[in-house]
């Protein structure tokens, strides 16, 4: 994982990640995709994910040159809000887990088995910095206000928190029934 154990400053999260989720603190080796600078976009599946149809409309999205600020025509993209704003660089693409929250709830988790970003050290960096101040209060999430659910403290939460509380405008959520379709409880 990107961060040990260990090197989490926040009392509450040290004691309490490793029982977290699905996985506890290995879940955030997902992370790790956005060290792979190599390459301009990366996808991060889950090894239970298929792929029925390319995925091409988000890798052009993802590459095309905003600086003139003109919008990308994003209608051949099944976004799940498309009449929402939308950023001009998008550098992710993710699907929520709406079955972990109430509806009411402000903060949504991202459904961890599925990111499509574009690979940074600096967000890498900025993650690690994140976990290891390790600021996920109990009753209220990361930065006191993400929420808690299940995997809140690993993947599933710390995306949010950092595209929807930290960096707003930088993501888009893709429409959960043709990106990454689970079965709803």
């Amino acid at each position: 994982t990107p961060v040990a154990v260990e090197q989490i400053k926040g009392d509450f999260l040290r004691s309490r990640i490793h029982n977290n989720g699905c996985c506890g603190e290995r879940e955030l080796v997902k992370l790790e995709a956005y060290t792979l600078t190599d390459h301009p976009v990366v996808v991060h599946m889950d090894l239970d994910t298929m792929v029925l149809k390319p995925l091409d409309s988000l890798f052009d999205w993802m590459l095309t040159d905003t600086s003139k600020n003109t919008p990308y025509d994003s209608s051949d993209i099944g976004l799940q809000w498309p009449d929402a704003e939308q950023p001009k660089k998008v550098n992710a693409f993710f699907t929520r887990d709406y079955n972990m929250v109430p509806p009411t709830r402000q903060y949504k988790p991202v459904q961890g088995g599925f990111l499509v970003l574009r690979p940074d050290m600096k967000v890498y960096n900025e993650f690690v910095d994140i976990i290891k101040k390790g600021d996920f209060q109990e009753g209220k999430g990361w930065g006191g206000i993400g929420g808690v659910f299940y995997g809140s403290m690993t993947f599933q939460g710390i995306i949010p928190y950092f595209y929807d509380i930290l960096h707003p405008g930088q993501a888009a959520e893709l429409n959960r029934c043709m990106y990454n379709q689970m079965a709803d409880n």
